[in-house]
Formats: C-alpha cells, structure tokens, sequence
C-alpha cells in the first residue's frame, strides 16, 4: 500500500498549533473532510491581492495601482479588500520597496507535507524582508502567533538566502502591522516539530 501524503497549509498548520484538547482534532478533521471534497476546486480568497501585490512591486508601481485592484474585485469581497489595501499601504507608506524573489521549501515532517511559501520578498532600510501575509479578515495576528511562522521559516529557509541582511517576517495586512524576526529565533521549532507528528497521527486515526 502506497503511504498516505498529507498535504496541509501553512495556515491550517498553524490553527491546529494554536488549538487545545479536542478543538486539535476538529481542525484535522475539517482539513481532511476538505480534501476529500473539494480540495482541487478550492478557491483561494486572497489570491487576487497576493498576485497583484507581486506585481505592483515588480513594476515599482504606486499606492494607487494598488487601490486600482478593486475595480476587479466582486461586490462581496470588496469590504475586505479595501480594508487589506489600505492597512498595506499603511506598512508600505513612502518607502520605496524593491522587490526580490523570495524563498520556497516543502517542509516534510513524517508524511507530512506543509508548502513554505511567503509570498514577497521585499528590500527597505538596507535589508531584505522575506514576508508571510497574513490575511484572514476576521481576526488579528499576535505576536505569540507570529512567532511560530517566524521561527518554522528561519528554520527551515535560512539556508536559501545569502547574507546576515535577510530578516524573514509576517505581515498583518489589514492592520499594517510587520513582526520580524530579528534574534533569528528557532526555540519554538522543537514544539512546531511535534505539532507536526501529533496533526498526522490524527489524521491518520480519522
């Protein structure tokens, strides 16, 4: 029998760390049931502001290109989308950023697979910034949350960037707000490692 692959995001990951007691396997279990269902149909919410974040940057183009986006975007989703931008624009203010290909990995633990993929890699201030969006619209990231991103990145991407001027960092879109990792932190990895076995142990008994 061929072993089971277990493809998870990044942010599904993350909920699953974040969870306690039966609430863990309740998100396995919704990330499974979506698989089963849907998971080649899934539509990605924020794909249209990651891809023109991208090219905003590529093309040193301005805020307003960016607020341009929404003349693209359905009725239902343009609430939010503002809010995404303009909290965007509130980080990227007068800086000129330059953009940089930022690093990918598969991280594989067990038969667990979880696609590292921070989506910008932007340079400012005399330093590189690999940056993970954060998008969700209903909730906020803390700094405790963050730090658990920063650390699996650090970890895991360290070895595909040259130089000490590379910070990896997560970004609350909505909120403007960048938490860096700026003491290249890994303590929490040992914790995110276990997380890992124990979210495919459940999947496994489900």
């Amino acid at each position: 029998m061929a072993k089971e692959i277990i493809k998870v995001s990044l942010t599904e990951f993350m909920n699953f760390v974040n969870k306690s007691g039966t609430a863990k396997a309740t998100v396995v279990s919704n990330s499974k049931n979506k698989r089963d269902d849907e998971y080649e149909h899934y539509k990605d919410y924020w794909l249209k502001l990651r891809e023109k974040l991208k090219s905003v940057h590529k093309k040193s183009e301005s805020h307003d290109d960016l607020r341009s986006l929404l003349d693209d975007i359905h009725k239902d989703k343009k609430a939010n989308y503002k809010i995404a931008i303009e909290g965007y624009i509130k980080f990227w203010k007068k800086r000129k950023l330059e953009w940089v290909n930022p690093p990918r990995k598969t991280w594989k633990i067990g038969d667990v697979r979880i696609e590292l993929n921070p989506e910008l890699g932007i340079a400012f201030k005399d330093k590189i910034f690999v940056i993970k969006l954060f998008t969700t619209a209903n909730s906020d990231i803390n700094k405790m949350h963050a730090d658990l991103i920063l650390n699996l990145m650090e970890k895991e991407l360290r070895e595909k960037v040259a130089g000490e001027e590379v910070v990896f960092a997560v970004l609350d879109v909505k909120r403007g707000k960048l938490f860096e990792n700026k003491t290249k932190d890994t303590s929490l990895y040992p914790l995110l490692n276990g997380e890992a076995r124990s979210f495919e142990t459940i999947w496994k008994s489900i």
